[in-house]
This record gives structure tokens, C-alpha cells and sequence, in this order.
């Protein structure tokens, strides 16, 4: 069996967002992990639940492919949807590596954790998608703002699913092969 990775997908899309879910926060998870498999994004994440776990089921139930990376070693204490488990048993380190296994990071609600993982994005110089709207949390609150002045733009903000993903056929359609940046400065 053949699969190549580059020429089936646009790129990879890093989840970030909240481990305790609301229901309606659920829905548009599920709604987003859908949205991103048909218009052929692999989806990385934290492997775990909530949010991570409800994008994975969306994009599973299009076909979609999944990477969780998941604070432990043990790889069974990923989510059902996951494809393909990399176990990142260093705590909070594993957020850097969420980060860096997207071409784009779409945050959707969050704590401290996903704060993290939004100064990781914004430093590496990953385009960043954050919900709002009816989702509260990090998200919301970094929606169109600048962390620092390293970066000409600004975390851009999205109201649905569909504007998330309608935000990354842009971003890809104007810069097609994303690159991995490293910081010049911390």
C-alpha cells in the first residue's frame, strides 16, 4: 500500500483547546473536525478528550487522519479517534510539539495549557486561528490580538467552524508551503 502524505493532504492542522467540554463547545469541535477532513487537513493534537478528543471524532467521521501526541507513555490512554499516537511523556512539553506538528494551530476555548500552546504558535511563526463567539476561554481572548511585535499580524479570530476553515483555504492558497520557522529570539 502506497500513501503519500504531502499529496493527499493540505496540510496539518495543530488543535489546541480545552480538556473539560461544554456541550455546545462539543458540537462545534465535532463540526470543525469534520469541516477540516473534507477539505483535506490531517489534524494534530493532544490526543486526549474534550476538544481534542470531539475534533478527532469530526474528522474520523469524514474519513479524516489524526495524530495525537499525548503526555504519556503508555499509547492506549489516547482517544478512540487517534491514527497514529506519539507519546510525549514530559509534561507540558508535549504542548511545543502539538504546536510544531501543525502547519496552522486552531485554538478553541483553552486554559493555561492552551495559553502555552498559543505563545508557542505565535513564536514559531504558525498562523493562528482562535474561535469565539458562542466559546469562551483563551480563545476569546486572543482573538485578533498581537503577543508581542515579532510578527507583522495577529491571532485571527473566527466565529464558526466554517470560518476557521474557510480562514485556512485562505492561508493556504496564499502561502501554499509553509515552512517551519524557528525564533530568532525568545
Amino acid at each position: 500500500m502506497s500513501f503519500n502524505f504531502k499529496n493527499k493532504f493540505k496540510g496539518t492542522i495543530s488543535i489546541i483547546g480545552t480538556s473539560d467540554i461544554e456541550p455546545r463547545t462539543e458540537e462545534i469541535a465535532i463540526e470543525l473536525g469534520r469541516l477540516l477532513a473534507i477539505n483535506n487537513y490531517a489534524v494534530a493534537c493532544g490526543g486526549l478528550y474534550g476538544v481534542m478528543e470531539a475534533v478527532c471524532k469530526g474528522a474520523k467521521k469524514e474519513g479524516g487522519f489524526t495524530i495525537g501526541i499525548i503526555p504519556y507513555e503508555d499509547k492506549s490512554r489516547a482517544n478512540e479517534f487517534i491514527d497514529v499516537v506519539i507519546p510525549v511523556p514530559f509534561s507540558q512539553a508535549r504542548n511545543i510539539v502539538v504546536v510544531l506538528s501543525g502547519d496552522a494551530c486552531v485554538a478553541v476555548e483553552g486554559k493555561a495549557g492552551t495559553l502555552s500552546e498559543i505563545c508557542f504558535a505565535w513564536i514559531y511563526g504558525k498562523p493562528i486561528i482562535a474561535l469565539t463567539g458562542e466559546i469562551h476561554g483563551w480563545s476569546s481572548k486572543m482573538a485578533g490580538k498581537k503577543i508581542d511585535d515579532r510578527r507583522s499580524d495577529s491571532i485571527y479570530g473566527a466565529t464558526s467552524a466554517q470560518e476557521v476553515v474557510d480562514r485556512l483555504n485562505d492561508i493556504f492558497k496564499t502561502k501554499p508551503n509553509i515552512k517551519y520557522k524557528m525564533p530568532t529570539e525568545f
